[in-house]
């Protein structure tokens, strides 16, 4: 263990570039059908990921104060009521429903995706040299684009963006991956289940114990599906669900948009619930979670 049982550093939260509500915002801005298009995708699961609570930083925190330490780059285990949780790309494809195979050939592992001869950014956004995510949105909400598929792409490069690969506060599309929209299946065949979740365990990984220590901690990519993990693994931690009208206790704040921050009503775990649960050490784990999941998931 990084630390001993009861000598767990007490920390604020973990602070994640991911919006607590970004998955609601993209959907708040498409009609119904599109979300139907978006719920026939690859990304179905990221749309379901929507009705459940949210990303809680403090419980973020509680469990990465919990970590055993493991050689394994791609791999971590926290441990939960006495018990070690495995979390690694197996466990991550089934949460989130994501493409985590082989990248393609020919795909520099940090490129992501490969340029097309002729720019597609242009097409999409004009000579805009750049576009922030809640612009993009704000575009989709108020119909100023309104070509369907353009709209879809759209919808997927602010997943891309904004859930999967946050990196900073203005999170910004990337004008390699929008080059991929040229073709939509090829962009919907692209890993980006293994993209996301090598971003966010390398965030985790690079933590010692010395960094875990301090008040608050910086998680870059998609920190949610270490949430999504422990939840499917001990059931009991939805059973007290907090409600609150602030950001506070997630993440970083939106941009502002008056629309988002008045629908900004979220529902996240209890870190105090999770405590008790975590005190009882008789709390029930999903036993093929704790064995690191037995299903058949293509994920090699």
């Amino acid at each position: 263990m990084m630390f001993a049982a009861g000598e767990e550093p007490v920390g604020v939260r973990v602070l994640t570039y991911q919006s607590s509500r970004s998955i609601n915002h993209i959907l708040e801005s498409l009609e119904e059908d599109e979300i139907q298009t978006l719920r026939m995708s690859p990304f179905w699961k990221i749309v379901e990921i929507s009705e459940k609570p949210s990303f809680s930083g403090r419980f973020a925190r509680f469990m990465l104060s919990r970590q055993l330490k493991v050689e394994k780059k791609h791999e971590a285990w926290f441990r939960f009521a006495g018990k070690p949780i495995r979390f690694s790309i197996r466990e991550f494809a089934i949460v989130t429903g994501l493409n985590c195979g082989k990248y393609p050939k020919n795909c520099k592992r940090n490129a992501k995706v490969k340029r097309k001869a002729k720019p597609y950014w242009p097409e999409l956004f004009g000579r805009s040299d750049e576009l922030r995510v809640t612009t993009a949105l704000k575009n989709l909400r108020r119909k100023t684009i309104t070509d369907k598929e353009v709209r879809i792409k759209l919808a997927c490069l602010a997943i891309v963006f904004s859930v999967l690969l946050a990196t900073n506060l203005k999170m910004k599309m990337i004008k390699e991956h929008a080059d991929a929209m040229v073709d939509l299946e090829e962009f919907f065949s692209f890993p980006w289940g293994r993209l996301a979740f090598e971003m966010l365990m390398g965030s985790i990984k690079q933590r010692n114990e010395v960094s875990l220590s301090t008040d608050t901690i910086a998680v870059k990519g998609f920190a949610l599906a270490l949430q999504l993990v422990m939840v499917e693994a001990v059931p009991a931690l939805t059973e007290v669900v907090l409600e609150s009208y602030s950001s506070s206790d997630s993440d970083s704040s939106d941009d502002g948009d008056d629309f988002f921050q008045k629908k900004n009503r979220q529902k996240t775990l209890s870190p105090g619930h999770a405590r008790d649960l975590d005190k009882t050490k008789d709390v029930c784990l999903l036993f093929a979670l704790r064995c690191g999941f037995t299903w058949n998931i293509n994920v090699n």
